[in-house]
């Protein structure tokens, strides 16, 4: 029997009661360029965590990234 709507997508994760997204799944998520991301990453305002062998940002710390730059505009 086939699943039509998997509960959980690829690139997502879940540790300790926490939600992680896949480094590479940050800017379509957000709709944003991926140098955006990596240079979030690079400058520490993101931060990446191994899960289950994929680097992944938590979903928490995305969101507070997404305020921070809409506070800047």
């Amino acid at each position: 029997m086939r699943v039509m709507n998997p509960t959980v997508k690829p690139g997502w994760f879940f540790r300790n009661g926490r939600q992680y997204l896949a480094v590479s799944e940050v800017p379509r998520a957000l709709n944003v360029p991926a140098h955006q991301i990596s240079d979030a990453i690079a400058l520490g305002h993101l931060r990446i965590e191994r899960v289950s062998g994929c680097k992944a940002v938590e979903l928490a710390e995305m969101m507070n990234y997404i305020d921070l730059q809409e506070g800047k505009k």
